[in-house]
Parts: C-alpha cells; structure tokens; sequence
C-alpha cells in the first residue's frame, strides 16, 4: 500500500510537521482501536486521501493475483480521484491485515448519495460481508463534529455497519470554533450561487 501512496500533500505535511509515516496521536490511535475492539499494532501504515483503485490494487498484488494487464471493473479501477480521507494498514498476531478507512465531515454533511456511491465500490472491492480476500478485514468509520442521524446504513456492506445498532461507527471530529466562510451573494447580501457579491459569514459561533 504504501509504494502506491503518491500524493504530495501527505509527503508534504509530513515533512513540515516532521512526522514522514503520519504517525496518529497515541490516544486517538487507541479511541479508534477501541471503537473496533482491536488490539494495539506494532507497526501500522497510514495514510490521506488514499484513492480506491490504490486500495483494490494492493489487495491483487498482495495475493499474489496480479500478474500483468487485467480487465477493468470499473468498480474496482475506474480511474478517478476518489478516496477515502484517511488509511489505516497493519496485520495484528494472528496474520489478519486489517484496512481501515475513515471519512470525515466538517463544514459539510455527509449524504446518503455520496454514501452509497463509495460503499457500491467498497462491496465490490472487498465483497458484502468483506471476505472476498482471505486474511483481510476491512473496516469503516467517518467522524465529524456532530453525528449524523438521517443517514441510510440498510443497504451498505455489513462490514461498513456498526454490528450493534447496523449505523455506522462514528467518532467526534473537533473542529474550531468561531470559523468564518466566504458565500457568494447578491447586492443585498442573500446568499446565491450566481452572485455578483461576496460576503463573510461565522460559521459554528461558540456560544456566550
């Protein structure tokens, strides 16, 4: 997984902040083991905005599947951008790799329509109840700053459902508060996608 990790931003970052292999806080890393009922690695690989076709094409090369040029599903390599916001790698005692993938929300929401598009790729890539590849287990969880209620789990991959309720596992995205957005708008300040105007908004005021 990581000889596929070509993204600039994650080499960046981890070069200004002095921390090449994003090594995560060591509480959070265990709030996040805990949410799965794992046991802490010796050594995990992590890493951001890792796209889907990266993820499938780790898998065919770990299995030793991959042998040259192969038909595309488009499911699995479909040649875009899309990603998961952040990834986890390691192979716990027993020999299990297990994947786990996180996608966060701040300003935004998550929909059931951007959902339900990753989770028809992540069925593909790893199979509905995730044993399409013998000693992997897939995992999913998204954070932000307050838990969505509205969201449709019914139809996605058991392994992306939370097994005590069938949600999804979420943790809590801290974000700052007192943040300020750009809009556009028009002459009199009403927010419009086609404004002439721009304006400043507070987003998420701490409250007095």
């Amino acid at each position: 997984m990581k000889s596929f990790n070509r993204k600039e931003r994650f080499h960046l970052v981890g070069q200004l902040l002095g921390n090449s292999e994003f090594n995560l806080d060591p509480n959070l890393f265990r709030k996040i083991l805990d949410l799965l009922d794992l046991d802490t690695p010796t050594y995990y690989f992590s890493a951001m905005d890792y796209h889907l076709d990266w993820i499938f094409a780790s898998l065919e090369l770990a299995s030793g599947q991959y042998d040259g040029p192969k038909e595309r599903n488009n499911l699995c390599i479909n040649a875009t951008n899309e990603d998961v916001d952040f990834l986890l790698a390691f192979v716990d005692d027993l020999g299990i790799t297990h994947i786990v993938m996180i996608e966060a929300k701040g300003d935004t929401s998550f929909t059931n329509k951007q959902l339900q598009s990753k989770a028809n790729r992540l069925n593909e890539i790893f199979g509905p109840s995730g044993k399409k590849w013998p000693n992997v287990v897939p995992h999913f969880l998204i954070c932000s700053p307050t838990q969505p209620s509205q969201l449709q789990t019914s139809k996605l991959p058991s392994f992306m459902r939370n097994k005590k309720d069938d949600g999804l596992i979420w943790f809590r995205l801290y974000m700052p508060a007192n943040q300020r957005k750009v809009t556009r708008c028009d002459v009199n300040g009403n927010s419009s996608q086609n404004g002439t105007h721009w304006k400043i908004e507070y987003i998420r005021t701490l409250k007095s």
